[in-house]
């Protein structure tokens, strides 16, 4: 893979990621390897996931590979340490390096108003707005119904997100080289809590206010972090996987088990 122009996605309140920014623009200038702000051939986020989760948009909308440099807590997302960031960087110059494909969701939101498409990479979350009332939400499953939930939110995530959101709501950890889609409940009050695991071709449609509903509801939907738009009763969020994968760099950094006993704490 040649590389002509690169994009950085950097955290801006870290001074080390600052320093490290610096460091790598002087080594692209001596290559002759263009920064820029749209098109790169090389996406490298200097951060930790939440800078990884923006880079991502920034990729996956070039079809570009992602390198993401950790700087802080080992992260589940991030690939090297800020000081393997240079060498790693004359790999990629050098074509030493190998491409994991990493599911993304893509989300259809739909009212009286319109349809807004967004694409995550984590979750799709469909939440309460009202900090006194929960939403009720129908969720159904390629057509067939799962069940009406009354809850703080659900949420959809893809492999990579189990270890997100979705984990601290009492989903499954998935290896990120598995394929399935998650559907896992937040805070429901009712009896049936469970996350459901779903085959990656299924598509999850989620109505606010649920069937016969008298109240007026306030919902959100919510990707990576980042607010889609609000949602009102009888509007509907539909999630399937996209067509299109985001493609992380991968190198000799640590595998997903020794992340996971790293970021848990779990005995060796």
């Amino acid at each position: 893979m040649k590389v002509s122009n690169v994009s950085l996605v950097v955290h801006e309140g870290k001074r080390q990621a600052l320093d490290l920014e610096k460091q790598l623009l002087a080594s692209m200038g001596e290559r002759g390897v263009a920064v820029v702000e749209s098109g790169p051939d090389l996406v490298i986020s200097l951060g930790g996931d939440g800078t990884v989760l923006r880079a991502a948009r920034v990729a996956h909308e070039a079809d570009a590979p992602l390198l993401a440099v950790n700087l802080g807590t080992l992260g589940y997302l991030t690939e090297v340490d800020a000081a393997a960031a240079p060498a790693a960087l004359d790999r990629i110059f050098a074509g030493d390096f190998e491409i994991e494909d990493r599911m993304m969701l893509g989300c259809e939101a739909r009212s009286v108003d319109g349809t807004d498409r967004f694409v995550g990479l984590n979750e799709v979350l469909v939440e309460r707005s009202s900090r006194h009332r929960l939403v009720r939400l129908d969720v159904s499953v390629s057509g067939e119904r799962l069940a009406t939930f009354n809850a703080d939110g659900v949420i959809v995530a893809t492999p990579t997100g189990s270890t997100a959101y979705a984990l601290s709501a009492g989903g499954p950890i998935v290896s990120p080289r598995a394929e399935c889609i998650l559907v896992v409940p937040v805070s429901p009050h009712m009896i049936f809590s469970r996350p459901v695991v779903l085959s990656p071709r299924d598509v999850v449609d989620i109505s606010v206010g649920g069937l016969g509903h008298e109240h007026p509801q306030e919902a959100s939907v919510v990707l990576d972090g980042r607010l889609g738009r609000n949602l009102g009763t009888g509007d509907s969020v539909t999630v399937r996987r996209h067509d299109r994968p985001l493609r992380l760099v991968r190198m000799a950094g640590p595998g997903f088990l020794e992340r996971l006993r790293s970021k848990l704490d779990l005995p060796s």
